[in-house]
């Protein structure tokens, strides 16, 4: 499997994640872009000004998968805007959210899935840590959440099924920094590795 990834530094390859992100929306999601009424065919919301993005790209140099780390957001965070969920035990200042995880669905078979998913926690595990992240929500639906944990991204749930706002029946959810590291301790080999 010959992909690249990498953290998104450059407003030109931040416009692909975005035609990226359309994509992959027009196709499991529709009526949500059709809400948006967008001019370009390019999805993007007010949390991604707050956000670090990572990509996988493919041996072509096209993206293939993307996820954000939203972090320091003055809006609060998608999860806990949109659902309703116990955050009273979490330091706002230690607090992130990892959202737009999307895989391109030529990629989306169970091994490349992993070793795509596997490579990028890894970048966002480092900046969890030059960011003092000690907790990240997630709203997943329960395929994902259960595809999450065989990864071994152990989300907590924090709040009972709901349907969310715009993408139907998901969970709210925590990743704590600490377990992800002890669940995977190759991430840990990871910090003090040339970038």
């Amino acid at each position: 499997m010959d992909f690249k990834f990498l953290e998104v530094k450059d407003d030109d390859l931040l416009e692909k994640v975005f035609e990226f992100r359309y994509k992959i929306l027009l196709d499991i999601y529709p009526e949500y872009l059709q809400n948006l009424n967008l001019k370009e065919e390019k999805e993007q919301d007010k949390y991604d000004q707050y956000s670090v993005h990572f990509v996988a790209l493919d041996k072509h140099g096209h993206i293939c998968a993307t996820v954000r780390l939203i972090h320091s957001s003055p809006l609060g965070y998608p999860t806990e805007n949109y659902m309703k969920t116990d955050n009273s035990s979490f330091q706002r200042e230690k607090l992130g959210e990892m959202s737009r995880i999307f895989i391109d669905s030529k990629h989306r078979k169970l091994k490349t899935t992993k070793c795509i998913i596997h490579s990028l926690i890894k970048l966002i595990y480092i900046k969890m840590i030059q960011l003092d992240i000690e907790y990240t929500y997630g709203s997943l639906e329960s395929n994902f959440l259960r595809l999450l944990k065989i990864y071994k991204l152990n989300y907590v749930t924090i709040g009972e099924e709901q349907k969310h706002k715009y993408f139907g029946l998901r969970h709210p959810c925590i990743l704590y920094t600490k377990q992800l590291a002890a669940d995977n301790p190759e991430l840990d080999k990871t910090i003090g590795e040339p970038s």
